[in-house]
């Protein structure tokens, strides 16, 4: 099944692709992303030739308040395992 990514974390990605230092490799920041490098790889590209989807205003209010999983807070972490555990499949 194909997934599906939202703008804002597509241009967010894009960013820390370009802003990486020169020890960092695309594919460790697409293996921290959980992308492929091709699709990273394709998602600069389409930012570079400003091809990509107009992000909603919410996408662009929203895109300082995102993060990563990997990058919540334990409370984050454990207030989502309390709130997800009431969901079903």
């Amino acid at each position: 099944m194909k997934r599906s990514y939202s703008t804002s974390f597509k241009i967010q990605a894009v960013e820390k692709s370009l802003n990486r230092n020169d020890n960092t490799t695309l594919t460790e920041i697409a293996a921290s992303l959980g992308v492929g490098v091709s699709t990273l790889c394709t998602w600069t590209t389409k930012a570079k030739n400003q091809e990509f989807e107009t992000a909603s205003k919410n996408e662009i209010t929203s895109m300082n308040n995102d993060k990563r999983p990997q990058d919540w807070s334990l409370e984050e972490r454990f207030n989502m395992i309390v709130e997800s555990g009431s969901l079903t499949e």
